[in-house]
């Protein structure tokens, strides 16, 4: 899942049940549930000014309504989730806090006691984590790159499988907001988990970011994510990211070499303007100590007269094209798999050029 604030897209393929494409939107809306008319509200005002905004005609705090994506931000690739069944999902929890509030209960539990049994994340309810570190990776004039970590009571683990993300949820203008985020650190990480995040001078979620302190608490719900791999599965698995679609091919290739029994031979190709802008540089280049791992970079904005990369890193000027990935792929075939994480023209390109190149659908996954 591509870490960034710009309008949530899609990553794994659904099921027909899951969206049904229409020439007008790319994909049928949900049913939203009635919103509560303010004379249903009984004025006790219950609730943490951090999950709700005050109404003033009914006198009560409200949970924060989430905000209902635009026709555009669904692409029609029958994704799960796809952003309409999230907003579908938003609306139910919104409505069940409401009720929650007339009865007096919290609307969003915190982070479970260590000795409480059960996962740390729920996947239909939201938990609040407390940001306990900030780490600020890149910047330009449009945008600024962290890594946040959260902390996780007990020493536990987060609980995610391999390729499998969470969501966000933010209150901005009185608007509540989700995005997806893959978690960059490692699956069996505990007391805590990291989170990558683009952070946009103009955007919504990124407003909401740039509010964070150490100490604040933040919600997750998931995990979700249809990706699966087996050791030994494939013969080569080939990544092709931009940006900060790097997030989900760290956790593949860490499960790959980190299994000493996997000979499954590791290609990553990412894609990013300038030599600076490479995420988790110092991550990859430890990756690529192991024998069956390889990176190259392609810049499409570098000045290749002024700027001097590690000594080892193989560079190319260009974008990532069907060229690139005609030169770099093994022949298409059931022992070859291809990951794609980027942006939305990214990942279509990508996609694009791969059926081009004679790869089925059953060889190609995108985050």
């Amino acid at each position: 899942m591509e870490n960034s604030d710009l309008p949530p897209a899609v990553t794994q393929k659904a099921s027909p049940s899951n969206c049904h494409v229409t020439a007008g939107a790319g994909c049928d809306w949900p049913p939203e549930p009635a919103k509560p008319l303010p004379s249903d509200c009984c004025g006790g005002g219950r609730v943490s000014p951090s999950n709700c905004h005050v109404t003033a005609e009914a006198g009560c705090d409200w949970p924060v309504e989430p905000e209902k994506p635009l026709p555009s931000d669904c692409c029609g690739g029958g994704c799960v989730p796809c952003v309409m069944d999230i907003y579908a999902e938003e609306m139910r929890l919104w409505h069940e806090e409401y009720c929650s509030l007339r009865e007096g209960k919290r609307t969003a539990q915190e982070s479970r006691d260590p000795h409480t049994a059960g996962p740390v994340l729920s996947s239909d309810k939201y938990t609040a984590f407390r940001l306990e570190n900030i780490q600020k990776l890149t910047f330009d004039t449009t945008s600024d790159t962290y890594v946040f970590r959260f902390h996780i009571p007990g020493d536990r683990r987060l609980g995610l499988a391999v390729g499998q993300h969470i969501i966000l949820r933010g209150s901005v203008a009185s608007r509540s907001v989700t995005r997806q985020y893959t978690p960059i650190s490692p699956l069996d990480a505990r007391g805590h988990f990291d989170v990558l995040i683009k952070v946009y001078q103009t955007g919504v979620m990124s407003r909401y970011v740039r509010t964070w302190q150490v100490g604040d608490m933040v919600e997750w719900r998931g995990p979700f994510g249809t990706f699966t791999y087996r050791a030994n599965q494939y013969h080569h698995v080939v990544m092709v990211a931009a940006g900060t679609g790097i997030t989900p091919m760290l956790q593949v290739a860490r499960c790959v070499l980190g299994n000493e029994e996997d000979e499954t031979l590791v290609r990553l190709l990412y894609a990013c303007r300038r030599y600076q802008d490479i995420l988790l540089k110092d991550v990859l280049d430890n990756l690529a100590a192991f024998w069956n791992f390889s990176v190259s970079y392609y810049l499409s904005q570098e000045d290749q007269k002024n700027f001097k990369p590690k000594y080892g890193d193989e560079i190319h000027h260009g974008r990532v094209d069907q060229a690139v990935l005609s030169a770099e792929l093994p022949p298409p075939g059931s022992g070859v798999l291809v990951l794609i994480c980027g942006t939305r023209s990214f990942n279509s390109d990508m996609e694009e050029s791969l059926k081009a190149l004679g790869f089925s659908q059953t060889n190609i996954f995108r985050f």
